[in-house]
């Protein structure tokens, strides 16, 4: 447990520490804690009547679970085709431990049902952001790549998500086009016909 804790401390104070040794020996079980607390954290704070905390805690597991299987997956497959030497074991040790920032969200959470909605916010962004950056810590270590490289690693899936998301709408756009050409069409054999 003092190992643990002792690792919790470094991702807060040297981060980049912290990634080498969760990263390179693949220390999954520690990672998964850190993550399976903040998983527990979020499902506390967003607690509303309703469902209930258990099976509130269980969808946020599953969610969130398959969110980083699917990324790791991706930032795995990337890296690897960028030459880096890593092991899907270490990025996704890697990304559970650099979840811990968002458990301190918590408190902003609380702030926000006060109604400081603006320190909230900003709040919330800060954290989003360091796990950003633990994230791409994580990519680094494990991979071996540059930070520089590693971010553009990092932001690869978001910006092909984005990229299928503007295909798709160039697609329906195009499609409703067509469509009301060919209606327009058949409008104007209407009117030839019925001329006839």
């Amino acid at each position: 447990m003092n190992s643990f804790l002792d690792l919790a401390f470094s991702l807060i104070t040297s981060p980049r520490k912290a990634m080498v040794v969760i990263t390179n020996s693949e220390k999954l079980k520690e990672g998964f804690f850190f993550w399976i607390f903040v998983v527990l954290l979020m499902a506390i704070s967003a607690f509303r009547e309703g469902p209930g905390l258990i099976l509130q805690f269980a969808l946020l597991f599953l969610g969130m679970g398959t969110a980083l299987l699917c990324h790791s997956a991706a930032i795995d497959y990337i890296s690897g085709m960028w030459g880096g030497m890593g092991t899907a074991k270490g990025i996704t040790a890697g990304f559970m431990a650099g979840s811990l920032p968002l458990g301190f969200s918590v408190f902003f959470m609380l702030i926000g049902a006060s109604g400081v909605n603006e320190i909230s916010s900003a709040g919330t962004f800060i954290l989003s952001l360091w796990a950003f950056y633990l994230d791409v810590l994580a990519i680094s270590e494990n991979y071996r790549f540059s930070t520089a490289k590693a971010f553009a690693v990092a932001v690869m899936p978001y910006a092909l998500l984005v990229l299928a998301f503007v295909l798709l709408a160039v697609l329906a756009v195009l499609t409703a086009a067509a469509g009301i050409s060919s209606l327009e069409s058949m409008e104007g054999m209407e009117n030839v016909l019925s001329q006839l």
